[in-house]
């Protein structure tokens, strides 16, 4: 740092007379008066370095103390995906095909354990690597403002001869970072590696940033993306850059424009790297260190746990890392036997105040806090859970076009995929529905309470003819699995006295015990009427089966000697009326 030069007032033989040192025929009449001393300019004091460490957000780096015990790929897992990034980041500058590598996959895959890994490993081997970890729930890096100034930092670490070049930007222009992220880039960055270039050719420095999506805006989520391709899709530094992200729709816009064009390379954290074998690893190691290392070991058989109970936490994890992880951290804690702590999360014990799930919980919490309209998207996941349907009979019974669902569906992402070729509507992570349909995890997302809403739908949907022809109507029969869960409603009441079995004689005809399941599902309401909604019910479908399908009318094991008598008496009063 800069010595300043000493202040006048370090000086003996320097007198200071107050306001009026110096002055001649001086007339003061009345008036407040204040002495400022020690002003010193913020640049005087400050060289160029210490403006820039200022402004560096140090928890962002991979290496930070901060980031304490941060996700990093557990031994031999992960080694396809981590020998093509070693191989893609150490390839000569002649032969290179892509200057940024996007590596993305479904919320909790592991993308930031394979950054960190990777970023390890690279510095092991003697590569330059600088690295910026976003992270939403930390106001020092869920923004670009210190991302320029913390990779500059870095560099300056890994490449020293840049320092000179850097600090003379920074005092050149000591308010660069209150300047667009692009020009921090360039003035901080681009411009003193390029000057660094012509000197020493010999370099090549790899930038880590992870966790795109966890930036602040979706906008500036996208300029950031791109501003890195705009400057390296002219190819002339040895400069590579590894983003990773959720595949969400704004960040695959980017990493789809033009001027990604030939520099891009993409990896997905999918079965394509045997996701399901690196979980079983992961829990087969995580389990014989409980074994070995936990307090109440000795309490553990041998053989626990069961591969049956191992193999079940690898499904439920459906490729990705993050339900492994919590559950592996869960049972292990200290304070508890991990037999029973594993029996909680399996559902077969009470979890009391324990919250085996509240990191997975919370993700699911941010994700769908992002959707705008959720009503709907909530009826959409509740009607998939509860009924498993195709997604073209899903689009079918809220009469929505497939387009209409994506866009609703779309922040959703990185937990659901539509796919058109199965024409399902996919879970990403098999443990969401379990979360929807818990009230005490998802709170205001609960899904369990829209049975009521879901059954009037139906109604409606068969008072409109909607299930005379259709192809799939079989598939509509789940009106069972939402009468199990409705609540007593007024129009709902009236939606069963109304229902005309008339209006879906395929599904009766299709579905042996369809009668079985409405009528089972209507008895467990209490609409407080004496059960006369449950009584018009049944009196309509035993009409509708004596008609229309006598060998299922015979069928019937309910008493219905007081509806049959009323039908005799109608048939009576017909028969007279046309004499």
């Amino acid at each position: 740092m800069e010595t300043l030069p000493e202040s006048p007032q370090h000086h003996k033989h320097v007198h200071n007379f107050g306001f009026f040192h110096n002055a001649d025929h001086t007339t003061v009449f009345g008036g407040n008066f204040t002495t400022v001393t020690n002003i010193t300019n913020i640049h005087e004091r400050d060289n160029g370095f210490s403006i820039l460490q200022s402004n560096v957000a140090t928890a962002a780096f991979h290496s930070s103390k901060q980031r304490l015990d941060p996700p990093r790929c557990h031994a031999h897992t992960r080694e396809a995906v981590l020998a093509e990034l070693l191989e893609w980041i150490e390839a000569p500058h002649n032969i290179r095909t892509a200057w940024i590598a996007w590596l993305s996959g479904a919320a909790g895959a592991g993308k930031s354990a394979v950054c960190q890994s990777i970023a390890e490993m690279c510095k092991r081997r003697g590569a330059r690597v600088a690295s910026f970890f976003f992270f939403r729930a930390d106001r020092t890096r869920n923004t670009v403002d210190a991302l320029a100034a913390t990779l500059a930092y870095q560099l300056i670490q890994l490449l020293p001869a840049v320092k000179p070049y850097v600090v003379e930007a920074v005092e050149g222009d000591p308010l660069i970072f209150e300047q667009a992220f692009e020009d921090q880039l360039e003035v901080l960055i681009v411009a003193p590696l390029r000057r660094l270039l012509v000197s020493d050719p010999s370099w090549t420095l790899l930038l880590v940033i992870d966790g795109v999506d966890e930036c602040v805006g979706e906008s500036t989520q996208m300029m950031l993306v791109q501003t890195f391709a705009r400057l390296l899709s002219a190819r002339d530094l040895p400069l590579i850059v590894l983003f990773a992200s959720r595949r969400e729709n704004q960040l695959q816009m980017a990493f789809s424009a033009r001027d990604m064009t030939g520099i891009l390379k993409e990896l997905q954290l999918d079965n394509n790297y045997q996701s399901h074998a690196d979980i079983q690893r992961f829990l087969d190691d995580s389990f014989e260190q409980i074994k070995r290392t936990h307090p109440f070991s000795r309490r553990l058989a041998p053989a626990w746990p069961p591969l049956a109970h191992v193999q079940e936490i690898v499904k439920k994890s459906s490729g990705q890392f993050i339900f492994a992880a919590v559950v592996i951290k869960f049972v292990s804690s200290p304070k508890a036997n991990p037999a029973t702590q594993l029996e909680i999360v399996r559902g077969l014990r009470p979890a009391g105040r324990a919250t085996p799930f509240a990191e997975l919980d919370a993700l699911y919490m941010h994700i769908l806090s992002q959707v705008e309209d959720i009503q709907p998207v909530l009826e959409l996941l509740a009607y998939t859970i509860f009924c498993g349907a195709k997604l073209s009979e899903m689009l079918y019974f809220f009469q929505l076009a497939e387009d209409d669902a994506e866009v609703l569906l779309a922040p959703l992402t990185s937990v659901i995929t539509l796919d058109s070729e199965t024409d399902m509507l996919r879970f990403l992570h098999a443990s969401l529905p379990d979360f929807l349909k818990s009230r005490e995890r998802s709170g205001a997302y609960c899904i369990s309470e829209l049975g009521t809403h879901l059954a009037i739908l139906w109604f409606d949907n068969a008072a409109a003819g909607r299930f005379q022809d259709f192809p799939g109507a079989s598939r509509n029969v789940d009106l069972g699995a939402f009468l199990a869960l409705a609540q007593p409603d007024l129009a709902l009441r009236t939606c069963i006295s109304e229902f005309d079995p008339w209006q879906t004689p395929t599904i009766f005809m299709a579905y042996t015990y369809f009668a079985d399941d409405i009528l089972d599902g209507v008895s467990h309401i209490d609409f407080g009427d004496g059960g006369e909604a449950y009584r018009t019910l049944l009196g309509n479908i035993v009409r509708f089966l004596r008609k229309e399908q006598p060998e299922k009318f015979d069928e019937i094991n309910i008493d219905i000697a007081d509806i049959m008598e009323a039908i005799s008496k109608e048939e009576e009063q017909q028969f007279l009326s046309l004499q």
